[in-house]
This record gives C-alpha cells, structure tokens and sequence, in this order.
C-alpha cells in the first residue's frame, strides 16, 4: 500500500471498539501505558455509552479521543469504521454484537481484529463476508486472544520451521497446556449463550449451503486440500515419555484446534493433520483431581437451577473478571511437538507470564492490529476472514516478543 491508498489516509491508525468493558478497559490501559499518545500510533477507543467511554478515557486512555457506536446502528458504524485503518473489537458475545462492524469493515475495506471463540459464528463470517473481504483486500482477523493465538502462531512456526528444515508436510499436532487464568463474566456470558442461548439455534444458514465446513473455504472460494481432524484429549491421557507433560482436557481447546484447521487450509501445513491438545500436569493426581473438579463445576452449569444460582451469586457477570493480583499471578506456557510425514518431530515454547484470558489478550490483541496499522504492507497475501497464522505471521510474533511473550523452538 502506498501513500496514496485509502488506508494511508484514515484519521486513526486504530479504533478499539468495546473498550468499556472487561478485555477493552485492560485493551485500553495497555495502548495508553505502551503507546501513549506521543509513539506516532494514533488511536481510539469506542463503544456505546458515551458517558463510559469519556470516563475511561479520563482514567485510563490519556485523553485519548472516542466515537459512540451502538452495535446495532448502521450510520454510527459506518462512520467509525471509515475514520481507522484498523477496528479491534473486544465486544462479545460476537453471535450477538459482532456481525455488523465485521460486514461493515468487510464491506468498506478496513482491516479487522477480534477475540473472538465463538466458532460457529467464525464459520458463518466466512461463508458470508469472505469472498467480500478478498474483493476490497480487508484482512479481517477472528481469534487475535488467547483465542487462539498462542495455538494458531505455533502451528505456523512450528509447519514452517519442519517445512525449512526437512521439506515434509505436518502429519500430527500435540499441544500441552500449562496455564492458570480464571474466565471473566463476558467470556461465560458467551459460554452460556453458545450452551443454552438463541446464539446456537437457527441462526447460522449460510454455512450450510456451502456443502462443506466454511473453515476449509480457500483463497479460490473452493474446498481446501487441506485437513484437519482435532482429536483433543477428552478426559485424560497420561504419558507414557519421561519428557511430556500428562494431560486433561482444556476447555478451549476445540476451538485452537478449528485456529488452526482455518490457517491450515489457507496456508497449507499438511494434507490430513491430526491435533490433539491438553491441558498438562506434571502429576497423575492432579490431573485427576482437575477432572473432577470439572465434572462437579459441569453439574452446577447443566442442572438450571442450579446455573441461576451460580450466576446469580458466585460467577462474575458481564464487565467483571478476576483481580489485577490475580490476573499478575496468571501464566501460560504452551508445549507444541510436530510430527512430519516422514517423522521428524519439531518442539516449541511459547510463554505468556501474566493471565492469558485477559491482561495478556488484550495485548494480543492491540499487537495483531498494530501490525496491520503499521506494517500492513508487509503481510503478505490479501483480504478474507483470516487467522493470525494465516495473515499477521512472523510479523506478530515480533510484536509480541517485544512486548513480553518468549518463544523458543527446542
């Protein structure tokens, strides 16, 4: 893109939008405390309560400019999206709040980043906004959180790193998760909307006429080749090498492993992938004692009044999330080994130190819209309904190892 194009000439290099609430204030603390107003990176933030986003913006976010936008009005939509090279949006459940800004940015040409994990709804993107996205080259990019960059990034590396070395295809993807971060009130909103709410029911249509899972929708509006079946650890499966980590099953992990079968089927990693992921622990026991704990919590979820109980007076609710201590104390420390087709395996680290669900999505976030603010011209390929390891690639990773994420290839 050159300085006459229309992205060069937008009066924002970022609008972050849901700043308000959970993810968006922690999105908004880190642009200001990273950024500031003075790093040549001009943004804003933008919701729907004018009086919210004034007082943020006097709190947290150094006076930094905000547009009022209801998710449901077209005109105010619209205009924001014109003003920025870049939308980040942290207003889930995205089923319920997203769909419009995203066909807008489709639409007009704007790059997109969300944190969303909401699969069903990514797939329904696709088969609707991706071939709109391809014509007016907006990259719009689902899963820039911890949904699921850390699986999604090291997937690439990883392909990449055995493709450079060896020249095979990847036949196997394990993934061990380390990690401790509690779910705030918006990410269970959604979690119970996809479970027991209208988000699931009826509403998706247009995936379904395309035949085949819109994730594999490839650059030529066709099937991809390329595969991947997820075959996440269920319960348990305990190791049997000195070397790996046990592992329990980790609740997001159907939704890294559809991450990756999207990048795969854009990038092309290997014809038929087998992924399996997990939670990792270092003890039998614990991971036991993990299961069950699930099994109790799955009980209180499932029976309904129960679930009202639990909602109403124990789970946070929309807007509320696990303490700052809490969130400082949080990690995760993801352990990939890929398999190739002719057995090579390749190992990688990827570390987060701080809680991944939130203090350190919303730095993913901010980055993996940085980079198509300010280096947009060096991601290769063009527009869609993409994922960051289909479009922002090394280019991400650099902006997250400056900022606090270690990788390691072993």
């Amino acid at each position: 893109a050159n300085m006459s194009s229309p992205k060069a000439k937008k009066k924002y290099d970022l609008v972050l939008y849901g700043a308000t609430g959970f993810t968006g204030v922690l999105a908004t603390k880190y642009l200001a405390a990273t950024y500031g107003q003075k790093l040549g990176v001009k943004w804003a933030i933008a919701g729907r309560s004018a009086e919210k986003l004034k007082k943020l913006s006097a709190e947290h976010g150094g006076g930094c400019d905000f547009l009022v936008a209801d998710a449901a009005d077209e005109d105010a939509i619209i205009k924001m999206v014109k003003q920025t090279k870049v939308i980040a949006s942290t207003a889930g459940p995205f089923a319920r709040y997203g769909t419009l800004l995203l066909a807008t940015c489709a639409k007009l040409g704007t790059d997109y980043c969300d944190i969303t994990g909401e699969t069903n709804w990514v797939r329904e993107m696709i088969a609707k906004y991706d071939n709109v996205a391809r014509a007016t080259k907006a990259r719009i990019v689902v899963h820039c959180g911890h949904d699921s960059i850390p699986w999604d990034l090291s997937a690439y590396l990883l392909a990449s790193k055995l493709k450079k070395d060896t020249g095979e295809e990847v036949a196997k993807l394990d993934f061990y998760d380390d990690i401790k971060s509690a779910p705030s009130g918006g990410t269970l909103e959604t979690a119970f909307g996809i479970m027991f709410g209208k988000e699931n029911r009826g509403k998706f249509t247009e995936q379904k006429k395309l035949g085949f899972d819109a994730l594999l929708l490839n650059a030529s509006g066709g099937k991809s080749e390329y595969g991947l079946k997820a075959r996440n650890v269920d319960l348990l499966k305990f190791s049997n090498k000195k070397a790996l980590p046990h592992r329990s099953f980790f609740f997001m992990a159907p939704v890294n492993a559809n991450a990756v079968k999207r990048s795969n089927a854009l990038n092309k990693y290997g014809p038929s992938i087998k992924y399996v992921e997990g939670q990792s622990f270092t003890s039998r026991l614990g991971a036991i004692l993990y299961v069950l704990s699930w099994a109790i919590y799955g009980v209180f979820v499932y029976i309904a009044p129960l679930r009202f109980l639990m909602r109403k007076f124990f789970l946070p609710k929309p807007g509320q999330g696990p303490s700052e201590e809490y969130m400082d104390s949080g990690h995760l420390n993801v352990l990939g080994v890929c398999t190739g087709t002719s057995g090579t395996t390749v190992k990688s680290m990827m570390s987060f130190s701080v809680d991944p669900g939130y203090k350190d999505t919303a730095r993913m976030l901010v980055e993996s819209a940085l980079v198509l603010a300010l280096e947009g011209e060096k991601v290769e390929g063009g527009g869609g309904v993409l994922t960051p390891g289909a479009c922002q690639k090394d280019l991400l990773l650099e902006r997250l190892k400056e900022t606090g994420t270690v990788f390691k290839y072993f």
